[in-house]
């Protein structure tokens, strides 16, 4: 349900194509919703029909351009207002680190390494985001930075856990009777 707000507050800071919104999104809204073009042209046409969004003109190849009408707007302010804020978290990758214990030291050091990879994958797309993005052309773009600010931190601390994490196995944590992870302080 949340992914039609997304795709509202997109479209309230500026027209754009759904080919473009898709790619927006995964700039934008990636790192805490991510969302498949095949999730987000059924999403358009729903919001289309219920009036949210409105088409405002039709680019090359016939590709339509989108833009949030004042009832979309109206529909975001309601869902900030009237809806329960869902604050769960189901990571798989974490959920998977409950699970080392059963690989080989070298093996689960590889697996770290893996996600520590992919963690600065994404970490490098934020950075480009930021650079080529101008975020203050609207109240929207800047509330998306804000967001994105949210994902730097996000993978800078994945990466930072991965270092450590891996410091630990390799000290034998995972072995039968090795030393307990340390509590560190955090900040």
């Amino acid at each position: 349900m949340s992914l039609r707000y997304g795709l509202l507050d997109l479209l309230a800071g500026e027209p754009m194509s759904g080919y473009d919104l898709a790619r927006y999104f995964t700039l934008s809204m990636g790192n805490v919703w991510p969302a498949q073009h095949s999730q987000i042209y059924p999403e358009l046409a729903k919001l289309a029909s219920e009036g949210l969004i409105t088409q405002t003109g039709e680019g090359p190849r016939g590709r339509k351009v989108y833009q949030t009408t004042p009832a979309g707007v109206e529909a975001i302010r309601a869902w900030l207002r009237a809806s329960e804020r869902d604050y769960s978290v189901r990571y798989e990758a974490l959920l998977r680190v409950f699970c080392l214990w059963v690989l080989p030291t070298d093996e689960a050091l590889a697996y770290l390494q893996r996600d520590r990879a992919e963690y600065e994958r994404h970490l490098d797309q934020l950075e480009k985001a930021l650079a080529n993005h101008d975020w203050a052309a609207s109240p929207a773009s800047r509330a998306s930075r804000l967001a994105i600010e949210f994902g730097r931190r996000f993978y800078k601390m994945h990466i930072e856990w991965v270092d450590w994490a891996a410091e630990q196995i390799a000290a034998g944590t995972l072995k039968p009777g090795g030393p307990l992870p340390p509590v560190t302080a955090v900040g």
